[in-house]
């Protein structure tokens, strides 16, 4: 793993002790899904490696963000200053990594919440993580659930063996692919919907990287030069 990124996150770990119960999340070691968000950008550098597609989505913001701006229901969502989410505007520390990933379509609010907020505090969960992280090495791209093939279906099939708890429609193929490649310890049942641990993340984010080699190395695949986001609903990452 990346010494400098696991000192930081140790680093983290310890002010947060520090610090004492202002921040639940931090204190536990839970990762919350603003600092996810943040650390998956720079780890996989996505702003270097999406430069021209990012240049081309400022320039005519208005269609690059048109399929999510159908996909959320925030009243005063606008775009200059560009303010997609309730709780992340620009004051906040992982405003531009939130924005970024939001632009290549490796995130989303809440859709089905009041005003779909984006809640960066929230710790995230186990499969809001791999649907981040698989995204962001543009490895497994986001599908709505008519999309789905016969290779996400055998993925699916892969999870049932190690899914335990509740399961949302999208856990399976996430999970089946975190199954596939040793993403995740499934010598335990695996629950998508517990929340993950700082070194859980960071345990996904090495793996990831190892099991797909070079790709990390070339302009991120997943990020659509077209302009044609995918869309979800209910929870999302």
């Amino acid at each position: 793993m990346r010494k400098g990124l696991r000192l930081q996150v140790l680093g983290s770990l310890i002010i947060a002790m520090v610090v004492g119960n202002n921040c639940l999340a931090a204190g536990l070691g839970v990762m919350t899904r603003g600092e996810a968000v943040d650390m998956t950008v720079k780890y996989f550098k996505l702003a270097e490696k999406n430069k021209q597609f990012l240049r081309e989505c400022e320039s005519d913001l208005e269609t690059c963000l048109f399929t999510y701006s159908t996909r959320t229901n925030f009243h005063e969502f606008r775009l200059k200053p560009l303010i997609l989410y309730p709780d992340v505007y620009p004051a906040h520390k992982y405003y531009k990594s939130i924005n970024l990933a939001t632009k290549l379509d490796l995130v989303r609010g809440y859709f089905n919440d009041e005003e779909s907020p984006f809640r960066p505090e929230q710790a995230i969960t186990k499969a809001e993580a791999l649907k981040l992280v698989l995204g962001a090495s543009g490895n497994l791209n986001w599908k709505e659930k008519f999309e789905l093939d016969d290779q996400d279906i055998k993925l699916e099939t892969q999870a049932k063996e190690v899914l335990v708890g509740m399961t949302d429609w999208w856990y399976g193929r996430y999970v089946g692919r975190a199954k596939e490649k040793g993403l995740l310890d499934i010598s335990q049942k695996v629950d998508p919907a517990a929340n993950i641990s700082r070194e859980e993340f960071l345990t996904i984010l090495e793996k990831t990287s190892l099991a797909y080699g070079q790709k990390n190395s070339e302009e991120n695949p997943s990020a659509n030069t077209t302009f044609q986001a995918d869309s979800s609903s209910g929870k999302e990452v």
